[in-house]
Order: structure tokens, then sequence, then C-alpha cells
């Protein structure tokens, strides 16, 4: 691949499809340190939630026929959760707490504050009908279905499904990504020495990947034999290197050119703006995604790329999509395809201002797309990628 032949956005998705890149390590980790984690398996509910009907709210558990037959109805009893859900007989209603299993028979429950109560009856106040506020055996979670997929983030809200379904460990990969800026003016972020600029991009793109084990390579100069010492020291302890910069305004790219001559580049570029700098090359089975040294073409890039890379070495998909309609009028100029910024907002999609730098508007942003030359207008579909937030 020449240095210099830019790709088109569809062919280097194709060359990322066509390439083989190592699999992680898989760890067997507790459930309650599982969130943030890529799943390494497809994990199903070996039972439901609930697996027996339970409250929904505090109440009187009752039979709606007894409510035609009964003016008032004798409170027989009181259920907790964890007790073992008695007999609801006719005439009879039981007062419930909140996810406390509900009495054989009962069809409803008469909420608190929607119940008149005297002397050891109640008297429902408002309509009743089948089910209200009953949470139904597998309403949460069916037995057999599928609570995480291999290759997704497991936010820490399924930590609580999980916990509840009795899962005590799971296998998680352990993705290691070593992150790499390049730049004869940058200071490393961690231990600055007065050069004229901090690395910023770095901090950014570790904080973005929270779901991998990052580690920071530090600031190398832009030499191609500094560049290469540290990519090979470096590689062979890692799943996958992501570098920062290092491709300058003359055309000269020392990053690429290492790449090149150590691995098989893929591609070193793209023909689409704000993405255009973003390469990806392979080095020993392991994926190496170039970024570019600016705070938006750097984060779109490793969503565009990286993201891409990383679903295909864990078997899953980490990207994620929405579809929105165009919130105003839109006029792409560039003889490129662009990427651009939006803040979605429902299922609208309101356009950011356009550029490389502009971090205050990726801090606004949720979601971006590549856009043709051309005119948009107020209500067209758009398909956005999500950001990582």
């Amino acid at each position: 691949m020449a240095l210099h032949k830019l790709v088109t956005l569809e062919k280097a998705h194709e060359l990322i499809e066509a390439s083989t890149f190592k699999r992680p390590q898989v760890d067997v980790v507790p459930v309650y340190r599982a969130y943030w984690r890529i799943s390494a398996s497809n994990i199903v509910a070996r039972r439901s939630i609930p697996d027996r009907p339970l409250a929904a709210m505090d109440g009187y558990a009752v039979r709606i026929d007894d409510l035609r037959s009964y003016e008032w109805l004798r409170v027989a009893g009181e259920v907790k959760p964890g007790d073992d859900p008695p007999e609801l007989r006719p005439g009879e209603s039981y007062y419930v707490h909140m996810g406390a299993p509900v009495p054989i028979g009962a069809e409803a429950i008469s909420r608190v504050e929607a119940t008149r109560v005297e002397g050891g009856y109640i008297k429902p106040l408002e309509p009743l009908k089948h089910g209200k506020d009953i949470m139904h055996v597998g309403e949460v979670v069916a037995e057999g279905s599928t609570v995480v997929r291999i290759g997704e983030v497991i936010s820490p809200y399924k930590v609580t499904v999980l916990m509840m379904l009795g899962f005590t460990e799971i296998p998680v990969y352990k993705v290691r990504v070593g992150v790499l800026s390049v730049g004869d003016e940058i200071d490393p972020f961690d231990n600055p020495r007065g050069k004229p600029v901090v690395d910023s991009i770095a901090p950014m793109i570790m904080g973005l990947l929270r779901f991998t084990e990052t580690t920071y390579l530090g600031v190398v100069a832009d030499n191609a034999t500094e560049i290469r010492r540290v990519i090979e020291e470096s590689i062979g302890g890692l799943d996958a290197l992501l570098t920062i910069g290092g491709a300058s305004v003359g055309g000269t790219d020392n990053v690429k050119r290492v790449l090149a001559e150590v691995g098989n580049l893929l591609f070193p570029g793209v023909s689409a703006s704000i993405l255009k700098r973003g390469g990806v090359a392979v080095v020993e089975g392991r994926p190496v995604v170039t970024l570019p040294g600016q705070c938006v073409s750097a984060a779109l890039v490793l969503h565009e790329f990286f993201l891409h890379v990383l679903s295909r070495m864990v078997g899953g998909e980490l990207r994620e999509y929405v579809e929105a309609e165009l919130s105003e009028d839109l006029e792409v100029k560039h003889r490129m395809d662009t990427a651009y910024l939006f803040e979605v907002t429902g299922d609208k999609a309101k356009p950011l201002r356009w550029g490389v730098g502009l971090c205050m508007e990726l801090a606004r942003a949720t979601a971006y797309t590549v856009l043709k030359r051309g005119h948009y207008r107020v209500g067209d579909k758009l398909t956005l990628q999500k950001l990582i937030r």
C-alpha cells in the first residue's frame, strides 16, 4: 500500500473485514467487577426474573371477582419480600410490600394511596383490572433469553441483572491497548517539561476506552528510528496500538512509513475529511490504528476504525447507531465526503460546527456520520454512529 494513496471509506472497512487479528486474552472475573468489560461469551438466563408473580407497588392483593361480590374485603395478613405466598381466599385481601410474592389467586394490587382501610377491612377507591401492579414471571428477564452478547460492553445495569440471575463469575476479554503520541513539540501529559504543547489527546482516547486496559507509552520524537524502536518494543505486550499524530503538514508520515516496514499497512488514510489521516496496519497480528493529532479527528477515527477493528477481535459489535431526522438545513461544500458531528435529542439531529479541532463541539456531540457533498434538508433521515459517552 502506497503511503499517500487514500482509499474510500467503504474500501477501508472492506480491508478491515478481510484482515485477521489476534483475539485478546480471556479473564474470568467476579460479576460485581465486570462493569465496563467486554463479554467473552453469550450469557443466557438460567431462570426467569421474577420467577414468581411479585407486587410492583405497596398495596392490597385482591381477586377481581371479589370486588363485585363484597363491598369490603378482610385483610387476612401481610406479605413481605422473601415470604412464601399465602393462598388468597374469597372475601380476603393481603397487604403486600413492593417486591413481595403475590398471594396465590390474587389478580391485582390496590395501591395504598387508592385504598380505604377501616377496622381490618379494605375497599379499593379506583377501578382495578387483571394484572394491575403485578410483575409477572419473566417480565424482567425470561429464562433462556440472552442477557449479554459476546463482544458487548457490560454496563453496570447489566451487572445487577446478572447478579439477580445468580451468576458469580463471567468471562471477559482483557484488551491491552497502548497509546503512543508522536511529535517533537509535545510533552507527555503525566510529565510536562515545558514544551509548547502538552499531550491532551491521549487522555481523551484513554478515557473513551474504559472497556480496555490502556497503557500510556508517552511521547516519541517524530523520527522513524525512534518510532520503530517503541513499536517493536511494545507491540508484543499489547493487543492493539493507537498512535496519535506523526503526520506532518508537508506530507511526510514517519509513523505509517515505519508501519509499512514492520508490518502490513492496510491503508494510510481515507478520502473523507476529518477522517482523512486515519490509517490501519497489522503488526505481528495486532492492529495499529493511526489517529490524527486534533481532538475531533482523533475521536472520530477511533470510532470509525478502531471500534470496527476491536469488534472483529472480540467477535461482537461495539459500534452503536441511531436513526434521526435533520433539525435544520445543512449544505456540505467539501469536495471529499466529510464527517459531521451532531447533537441528537429525541429523534432530531442538530449539526454542530465543522472542524478538526473544535473540542467543545465534540464535548456537546452525541453522534456523527459521514456525508457526501450536497444539500440536506430539515426532516432528512440520517443514520448516525453514537459517540462513546
